[in-house]
């Protein structure tokens, strides 16, 4: 399936859809934090001392990024979709797996289709 978005990405929305991506951990923290919930006499090994101060809004929109990576993920083939994650965070493609111009298409086909599903385009 490709994405509906059809032309570039505007560059802000490209590089908003890129740090999201960047900032993919903080947000599994946050999320597990809203799923589990967060009692005060409980020791969290994630937790640290700023993250009383999180608001519920702030970890419920991190799980809403999260889905949204989640279903942008499906218009890639299942073979590339944690190697696309992965190479958006480290900025390494796995040519062993793919030609380099292959890894640029999917990487370019899932930002498209997240930026769509956050409804930034």
């Amino acid at each position: 399936m490709e994405s509906r978005w059809k032309g570039r990405l505007p560059r802000e929305v490209h590089y908003q859809c890129t740090w999201l991506v960047k900032d993919i951990e903080r947000l599994y923290r946050l999320d597990s934090m809203r799923r589990h919930g967060r009692k005060d006499d409980e020791f969290v090994l994630f937790e640290d001392e700023n993250s009383k101060s999180i608001r519920d809004e702030v970890m419920e929109e991190a799980s809403r990024k999260l889905a949204c990576v989640k279903e942008a993920l499906e218009v890639v083939p299942e073979e590339y979709r944690l190697y696309i994650i992965e190479s958006i965070v480290s900025r390494e493609m796995c040519f062993e797996i793919a030609h380099e111009n292959t890894w640029k298409r999917w990487r370019r086909v899932f930002l498209k289709e997240l930026a769509y599903k956050l409804k930034l385009i």
